[in-house]
């Protein structure tokens, strides 16, 4: 099944679309940590508010969640170029919230007597592997293929990483 992608949309890069993912991550990571006292209330509260900053926040903010906007991103259905439906929106997500989730677990709970709990972050690892291997098309990660949705550049945002870039720009010329 092929679908038609406008190649005229910008592309976003994948460190940008990481970064994103980690700001997101970390804001829901925060909220679920503070909450939940066990693993299983961790990944059943992490699913809960990644849902409400990756579903309903996307679907009502045309296309961003709070790392898309700040780093000027937004997901498109790919066959329509329009913001993806809540269905659409649910799927894409819910791949990701099982994989963050358990991603994050992992990483919070590493200590050197149980290295092995990183190997939770396999899941999440996997799903963008397939990003890393798509260079012709728009990058599409698992859960972008399986949602057809796709992740672009768009002037809307707060352009964080354009700031931080003339921040860090502006401290080594003082620094001179």
């Amino acid at each position: 099944m092929s679908y038609n992608i406008v190649t005229q949309l910008p592309k976003a890069p994948l460190s940008r679309r990481a970064v994103a993912f980690s700001i997101d991550a970390g804001v829901v990571w925060l909220f679920s940590a503070i909450i939940s006292n066990n693993w299983f209330t961790f990944i059943l509260f992490f699913v809960i508010f990644w849902i409400a900053i990756r579903v309903v926040m996307v679907y009502k903010n045309q296309g961003q969640s709070l790392g898309h906007f700040a780093l000027d991103m937004k997901v498109l259905d790919s066959r329509h170029q329009i913001t993806p439906n809540i269905q659409e929106l649910s799927k894409r997500e819910g791949i990701l919230a099982q994989a963050g989730s358990l991603a994050m677990l992992g990483m919070s709970n590493c200590t050197s007597g149980n290295a092995a709990v990183l190997l939770l972050i396999m899941p999440l690892f996997l799903d963008f592997t397939v990003a890393l291997v798509d260079i012709e098309r728009y990058q599409q990660a698992f859960h972008d293929r399986m949602s057809h949705t796709i992740v672009v550049g768009t002037m809307g945002g707060y352009s964080l990483d354009i700031k931080l870039r003339w921040l860090l720009d502006e401290a080594k010329r003082y620094m001179r």
